[in-house]
């Protein structure tokens, strides 16, 4: 019996927008790669308009998410070949080469969590809920953000609040954490929102900022999206395009400042006697393109989405 995934679960943000830029040979095989897979919407719609000779690839380092996604792209019965990797990104050519797979047509990221991980109290990403304090997308490591509050030294943890959260009161947090876990250790997400309630203050967007913080401390996002475009970016076919969807500030930097890198020609440097890196990158999106208004109205998760693609020349 076939399962289909409850579309009201998660919706997949830009994803006309992202699709729309996807250039399909008819003659060459088009091997495209979602490092995001999440529950498969982008890559229902990117199957729809692949051919039998064409190769479709899906990352995702949650198992369940991976599971999800299978059954809804089965639905669908594409002709095209379809790979599911249950790894993070950031192994992306790594896992690629294991399956002879050197050079790509289509590379794109959908850096939002899934909302699946907010809905369900157990995975600790929501501070709606209570829960372990968790927040893994790949329950195979370790690391949690219990063990950063309990176990972190507090200038560690000032860092990740201070530059993973951009949270104000960071050197505040950090130093009533070590207090706190004196006493007790934190466990779950409701003694953590209480914690902040009665030693910072009852804002909901210290308390997001803080959870944010955390959740990319304990997947490591940004080193892997860094570690991940540059493996992308030698992995791209001239011509192929490389296209990310961002949801906090921290992210499209990233993504702004490696397409703008590789997007522009550098001098000959007199000092050290050699060139620098030569163009490589057309940017496609000179300004970052943005949920409709009427997208943003519908899913109040998108507003803060910024798709950018960029093409290998």
């Amino acid at each position: 019996m076939q399962v289909r995934v409850d579309e009201n679960i998660h919706t997949s943000v830009l994803l006309e927008e992202l699709v729309s830029w996807l250039d399909i040979s008819q003659t060459q095989t088009n091997i495209i790669v979602d490092c995001t897979l999440g529950l498969g919407w982008h890559a229902s719609l990117v199957l729809s308009k692949l051919k039998a000779w064409d190769i479709f690839i899906g990352f995702d380092a949650d198992s369940r998410n991976l599971s999800l996604a299978k059954a809804q792209l089965e639905i669908l019965n594409s002709q095209a070949q379809i790979i599911l990797i249950e790894s993070n990104f950031r192994y992306l050519r790594e896992e690629l080469q294991k399956r002879d797979i050197y050079i790509c047509s289509w590379i794109y990221y959908d850096l939002w969590v899934s909302s699946l991980h907010f809905d369900e109290a157990e995975r600790g990403f929501s501070l709606r809920l209570n829960g372990p304090l968790d927040m893994r997308f790949d329950t195979r490591n370790w690391k949690t953000a219990a063990d950063i509050l309990n176990y972190r030294e507090e200038k560690d943890i000032f860092y990740i609040l201070k530059n993973y959260g951009e949270e104000p009161y960071a050197r505040k947090i950090a130093a009533r954490i070590i207090e706190e876990r004196k006493k007790k250790k934190f466990e779950t997400t409701f003694e953590l929102t209480d914690f902040l309630e009665k030693h910072i203050n009852k804002h909901i967007k210290t308390k997001m900022r803080v959870f944010q913080a955390l959740r990319i401390a304990v997947n490591e996002e940004l080193t892997t999206l860094e570690e991940s475009l540059e493996q992308a970016r030698s992995l791209l076919s001239v011509w192929g395009k490389i296209a990310a969807i961002s949801f906090h500030s921290l992210e499209d930097r990233i993504v702004k400042h490696f397409l703008k890198k590789y997007a522009r020609d550098t001098d000959y440097d007199e000092i050290r006697r050699e060139y620098k890196q030569k163009k490589e990158f057309q940017i496609c999106t000179k300004k970052p393109i943005l949920p409709s208004e009427q997208e943003q109205k519908n899913n109040p998760r998108s507003r803060s989405a910024k798709l950018r693609i960029a093409e290998k020349i």
